[in-house]
């Protein structure tokens, strides 16, 4: 009985990320009005040209990432100047950007030397270089940062 319990809560827990397009699992989706393209890990990943240290509130600790600037990456694979950016994480979280040019986004794909996944947090999150004048003890001043970024739209 022990058994069958453990799996079905195991079935619940993992149905959610069973549910999700294969797509999604494979890469980010862009959308730009009614365009839309799903781009892959591997691209991703080739484009990650940004490699610091952050300091990361949610894990209280110095990490090192790989990433792309999200005003860099929103000029390449996006035409004109969008007004915001919305990004759109696995469990439907969505923040919009208005402030994307500000070159303190990073769109990072990778913490300490490993590709982020969805068990990390992953494919993409979007994070600041400086958190500037914040308390990162004041958890609520990050609800910008998203995690498991599936979708980045374009908003006119």
């Amino acid at each position: 009985m022990k058994t069958l319990n453990r799996a079905l809560v195991s079935l619940l827990v993992l149905a959610p990320m069973l549910a999700w397009p294969t797509t999604h699992r494979d890469g980010v989706t862009l959308v730009q009005g009614t365009e839309e393209r799903v781009m892959n890990l591997e691209e991703l990943h080739g484009q990650a040209d940004v490699a610091l240290v952050i300091y990361e509130p949610f894990r209280r600790d110095q990490i090192s990432i790989q990433g792309i600037r999200l005003a860099d990456f929103v000029e390449q694979h996006f035409k004109g100047t969008p007004g915001s950016i919305e990004l759109q994480a696995h469990d439907g979280y969505t923040v919009v950007i208005s402030d994307w040019q500000d070159r303190n986004w990073i769109l990072m794909t990778h913490e300490n030397n490993r590709p982020l996944t969805l068990r990390t947090h992953g494919p993409v999150r979007l994070v600041e270089e400086d958190l500037r004048d914040r308390d990162p003890e004041i958890l609520r001043d990050f609800t910008d940062w998203v995690w498991m970024i599936q979708q980045i739209r374009a908003v006119e």
